[in-house]
């Protein structure tokens, strides 16, 4: 379960939405869940619309996360899933960052200036769909699942890559591609633990 949700000590509270998958998460086991940002997050999780009432003054901003923790599947219809979400999110206007961690940097590897992540092209009905959520029209649609990751940093995610997980990997700075920002093992836990919701992505 520890590995499952990469909870890293005891007590702990983790969120699982209704497919199953993990979206919140907070160590300590001491989260304010009176909040109205958790309150927010647990009405978006339920699919309920806000109670009517005043307008608050103003409406923090969502801090979501997508954690790569394994090795990425080409086309895998789960991390399809989570980016379809993360557009979701961008589109509502939270705050989005995608995390490749672990043995998922492979999946940033450029061999003759192509990653992994280009091996299975979208289907036609893949291509619509993704268009549809990040609102271009269909000339513009993700091919695969780089094309899709781009789409979603220029519409405000940021991408971020394990630089010790690189290294530890054998992997040259220049051979991880330039979508990525480095930054370091502890910057990346610091940014899961203090998101709102974080979807982990593994195959495990």
């Amino acid at each position: 379960m520890r590995k499952a949700f990469g909870v890293r000590g005891c007590p702990a509270t983790v969120i699982i939405d209704r497919k199953g998958r993990m979206v919140g998460r907070a160590g300590g086991g001491d989260g304010d869940w009176t909040s109205d940002a958790a309150r927010a997050l647990a009405r978006s999780l339920l699919g309920a619309r806000m109670a009517s009432g005043p307008a608050p003054a103003r409406k923090r901003q969502a801090r979501k996360s997508v954690h790569l923790m394994t090795a990425v599947a080409p086309n895998d219809t789960k991390l399809n899933e989570i980016l379809d979400e993360a557009a979701a999110a961008l589109k509502a206007g939270d705050e989005v960052k995608i995390l490749f961690d672990a043995q998922s940097v492979g999946a940033l590897r450029m061999n003759a200036q192509k990653t992994p992540l280009q091996d299975a092209p979208f289907t036609d009905a893949q291509r619509r769909a993704a268009a549809r959520r990040l609102g271009v029209p269909q000339s513009a649609a993700p091919r695969n699942q780089l094309d899709y990751i781009q789409l979603l940093a220029k519409a405000g995610a940021k991408v971020l890559v394990n630089e010790n997980a690189v290294h530890a990997f054998g992997l040259a700075d220049d051979e991880i591609h330039p979508i990525a920002k480095r930054v370091s093992v502890e910057d990346m836990e610091r940014i899961v633990d203090d998101s709102d919701a974080c979807l982990n992505y593994s195959r495990e």
